[in-house]
């Protein structure tokens, strides 16, 4: 069973438990999953995560050309996937407080100049870097024909200047 499937009977499960009529149930779970999946487009058009790069911009992180973001990480972050093959890319950017540095992940390094704590990992056939900004923890990767280290520093960098005060 997929995630989305998974998310959605315990949703459906968990609004007729609570009363209320089953069609009403079954729309309310399925918005409920659309915006915490990224399917929900008028989610992904108020994301303010989705508003700072362009698919254009984005595509040039990984070399290959991207869909419309989408909504990821429970709103805190926008997500574009290559529209062919296994690419993506990522930003979410959280409360400082949640930084977390894999330093213990093979090819973890610490990066100076780049915000606070900054660092970059490889990660899944790809790259991730994150650091702190004032109150703000911003965490980026990329996947794809041409994403590398640079490539998610560089990400990273963009990100924190464009980042919503």
């Amino acid at each position: 069973m997929t995630r989305i499937a998974a998310f959605t009977l315990i949703a459906s499960v968990l609004l007729t438990a609570c009363g209320g009529s089953q069609a009403a149930d079954q729309s309310d779970a399925r918005k409920a999953v659309a915006a915490l999946t990224g399917d929900d487009k008028r989610a992904a058009a108020n994301n303010p995560h989705c508003k700072m790069f362009t698919q254009a911009e984005v595509a040039k992180f990984i070399g290959e050309p991207v869909s419309a973001g989408r909504t990821a990480a429970m709103g805190s972050g926008c997500q574009w996937l290559a529209t062919v093959g296994r690419g993506n890319v990522m930003v979410q950017i959280v409360p400082s407080n949640y930084h977390e540095r894999p330093s213990l992940a093979d090819g973890f390094k610490e990066v100076a100049g780049i915000g606070a704590r900054g660092f970059v990992v490889p990660e899944s056939g790809g790259w991730g870097a994150g650091a702190i900004e004032g109150k703000d923890a911003i965490r980026v990767s990329v996947v794809g024909a041409s994403a590398s280290e640079a490539s998610a520093l560089a990400l990273l960098k963009e990100a924190i200047g464009r980042r919503a005060r």
